[in-house]
């Protein structure tokens, strides 16, 4: 895997990285456990950047990411994410 560092931060990121949306069930649904999977399968593979999003799945995304990260070493991994918005009880408005 190629990593590229962040300026003078000292990361050094993954060139291609893990967009979660599918965590979400943006494109379709997805069991729990074939998303967690997709998330050790990155990680074993050398990729250690993971964009989130709590828009992704109105925290889905974001909840099944924790799951599947829970018990991975924090130092093995960056996260980048963004601004949600939220309506009413949760819903996207």
């Amino acid at each position: 895997m190629e990593y590229r560092k962040i300026g003078t931060t000292g990361m050094k990121v993954s060139k291609i990285g893990f967009g979660a949306s599918s965590l979400g069930a943006v494109f379709h649904p997805l069991k729990e456990e074939v998303g967690m999977n997709a998330v050790h399968t990155t990680l074993d593979n050398g990729i250690n950047f993971i964009d989130v999003s709590p828009y992704y799945g109105h925290l889905k995304a974001e909840t099944g990411l924790g799951k599947a990260l829970k018990d991975v070493d924090r130092h093995l991994y960056y996260l980048s994410t963004k601004v949600g918005r939220y309506g009413k009880d949760g819903e996207n408005s």
